[in-house]
């Protein structure tokens, strides 16, 4: 039964709370939006420019990766189905679902994280309509402009990006590997998969703590989001990837671990 202020039954009561159920799915949602609005602000502000040339720095010291601002990825958090929802949260493994997408910089912090997109959809989708990839889209996420990579002026200014799998699109502030894992690729197209998969370590480091496998299925962690396709890619999109390409197989940009198995 449900409770009123006045301590009048009035519907069923929930076995744990002993609150209706109806009150409590009003209230948790509440209280959850109001931690998040009182608490955000400190813990977990949306990087500005001095914030975000910091995160770039320590990319390319620990993950030797320049012009990079953050790993991003995308996974499904289990759910019971919403009454009436269809097929909304319903996702590709065959459970309910809704998307947390998330940044991390390069030691192991989550910067932005976005919660709530509909299960069915992809990375990309996600990406698409949610805040973050709003502003990203717009300009107004205060990223530095672009800049030169170290040793490598002769290049011309490269944008400053962030490293996503094969779920996101190729945008120009966006990378993603090269397609084509059973085809021979060229040596500089398998350096430059190897060298973003090495800077989305510490996405795949995050998203493995315990407070992340405890959120998963029993099955194991969190399941990845669906990929998309990369159609439409803009042509500066191609030439950034293509620069950071030469730029990783030529002397000012090589590293001695790349060439491991090759």
């Amino acid at each position: 039964m449900e409770i009123l202020g006045d301590g009048t039954p009035t519907g069923p009561l929930d076995s744990a709370s002993r609150v209706g159920r109806s009150t409590v799915a009003g209230i948790v949602p509440s209280v959850a939006q109001a931690i998040w609005d009182c608490l955000v602000g400190e813990y977990m502000p949306v990087p500005k420019e001095e914030d975000w040339r910091a995160i770039a720095c320590e990319f390319l010291e620990r993950w030797n990766f320049p012009n990079c601002l953050g790993s991003i990825d995308g996974k499904h958090v289990a759910i019971q189905a919403p009454p009436c929802s269809g097929s909304q949260f319903y996702n590709y493994k065959g459970t309910y679902s809704v998307v947390l997408l998330a940044v991390v910089d390069a030691i192991y912090c989550f910067r932005v994280v976005d919660v709530g997109a509909y299960g069915k959809g992809s990375d990309g989708g996600t990406l698409r309509v949610s805040a973050f990839g709003q502003a990203l889209q717009d300009g107004t996420l205060e990223i530095p402009p672009p800049a030169s990579l170290p040793g490598a002026e002769d290049l011309g200014p490269v944008p400053h990006v962030f490293v996503g799998d094969e779920a996101f699109p190729l945008r120009p502030n966006l990378m993603r590997p090269y397609a084509g894992r059973q085809l021979p690729l060229p040596k500089p197209v398998r350096i430059f998969n190897k060298r973003l998969s090495r800077a989305r370590a510490g996405m795949r480091r995050a998203f493995q703590e315990p407070l992340w496998m405890e959120m998963g299925t029993q099955n194991g962690p969190l399941p990845d989001v669906t990929r998309a396709g990369a159609n439409n890619t803009p042509r500066q999109a191609l030439q950034v990837r293509e620069k950071l390409t030469t730029y990783f197989s030529s002397p000012a940009g090589e590293v001695p671990w790349q060439h491991a198995m090759e």
